[in-house]
């Protein structure tokens, strides 16, 4: 099979390109003939994969889909592929459209936690990233530019219906996975001290971790609500490490206002979320919306209870009790912070990352892939 997957990234340093990495990497292994369209990419370690650089602009970055949308219609030639697989609504039209979030979805969403009139309503309807998104999205779907779709979760499924009328028997449900050789107990335990010695952390010290690009959506506001309300002697002990790419200005910026500021640790975008996994002790997310968080599922499969939000996307893996914990309302400060208390406990905690492992088992890149790997070959052109 001669496969085209396209996205604007294709590395390790953010979800959906972690995913479209591993997707092509799976696939050259398998013997088929794997082409990336990519504006970035890590390069392919048994040299099995061809890349095609796809120029975008990076600056302003609402202009960042549309412009990779222009130039990748340009290169990619669908009728040159068996199968055409796009990973984002920012491609052109292809065979197989693997749906990571749906943007209508997450406006609509939004607005369940952001009142009409709240600073983070009107930014969302001033941003003319949101309508652009919309836009190329409805183009996809609404007019039916697909053989077939995957959605990561029933709850998808359901939405490409209720919003774009997509017929439930064009959807394959097959879910993120996540890499066992990077994430496990193992490698979290042998890492931990070294990790934590490089980032200053004593051993009295509980680390939360936040996996993010984004920071509203993602619930870092909300945590540092939690923390601002924790009693002084339990905050004191306590030490968020946000990771990923965003404003380090505004990640201190916030912090400070809320009064928390010491207990802030900016990191940066990470090649190596996984030893980031090793200097934490709980993994916290209280998203607003998700369609299938991998972030999650590695966490749980790296021995790190989570605690997220109950939206659909987040709470999948989520067996509360079991391997972490679970929040009605993903913009309560004080129901995050009576979560993150319950899990001070380090018996409690290392009951729960004991299960965590094992709670994911299913989610192995290798059992996710062969289904993947079936949807496509079943739609080859």
């Amino acid at each position: 099979m001669k496969v085209a997957l396209c996205f604007p990234g294709c590395h390790s340093r953010g979800g959906v390109e972690r995913v479209v990495q591993a997707s092509a990497r799976y696939l050259a292994s398998r013997g088929h003939d794997v082409h990336v369209f990519a504006n970035e990419w890590d390069p392919d370690p048994d040299n099995n994969i061809h890349f095609h650089a796809v120029p975008m602009l990076h600056r302003p970055n609402f202009m960042r889909a549309p412009s990779f949308f222009k130039q990748c219609s340009k290169l990619l030639r669908p009728d040159e592929f068996d199968v055409v697989n796009i990973q984002g609504c920012e491609c052109p039209p292809g065979h197989v459209f693997r749906i990571h979030s749906l943007h209508r979805a997450w406006i609509e969403s939004s607005k369940r936690f952001r009142s009409p009139l709240s600073p983070q309503r009107i930014k969302q309807r001033l941003n003319p990233l949101h309508p652009l998104l919309l836009r190329l999205e409805s183009r996809h779907l609404q007019t039916r530019q697909y053989k077939r779709l995957i959605a990561l979760t029933p709850d998808v499924r359901r939405d490409l219906y209720n919003y774009y009328g997509v017929p439930e028997s064009d959807v394959d449900v097959v879910p993120n996975g996540f890499n066992q050789t990077d994430f496990n107990p193992a490698a979290r335990v042998a890492r931990r001290e070294s990790m934590r010695q490089q980032l200053g952390l004593r051993d009295d010290q509980i680390a939360m971790l936040l996996v993010a690009n984004e920071l509203q959506r993602k619930g870092y506001p909300t945590i540092l609500d939690a923390m601002r309300q924790m009693p002084p002697a339990q905050l004191k002990n306590l030490r968020l490490l946000v990771v990923g790419m965003v404003s380090e200005q505004e990640v201190k910026t916030l912090a400070h206002a809320a009064g928390v500021g010491e207990q802030v640790q900016f990191c940066g975008p990470t090649r190596d979320v996984a030893a980031f996994h090793a200097a934490s002790d709980l993994f916290i997310l209280p998203t607003q919306y998700e369609a299938f968080c991998l972030a999650i599922l590695e966490a749980l499969a790296s021995g790190l209870p989570v605690i997220t939000s109950r939206v659909p996307g987040a709470y999948d893996a989520i067996q509360p009790g079991i391997n972490g914990m679970l929040i009605d309302d993903p913009t309560s400060g004080s129901e995050l912070a009576a979560a993150i208390s319950s899990l001070l406990d380090c018996d409690h905690r290392t009951q729960l990352s004991a299960a965590a492992p094992l709670s994911v088992e299913a989610y192995r890149w290798p059992s996710v892939m062969e289904r993947y790997e079936k949807v496509l070959l079943h739609q080859c052109a």
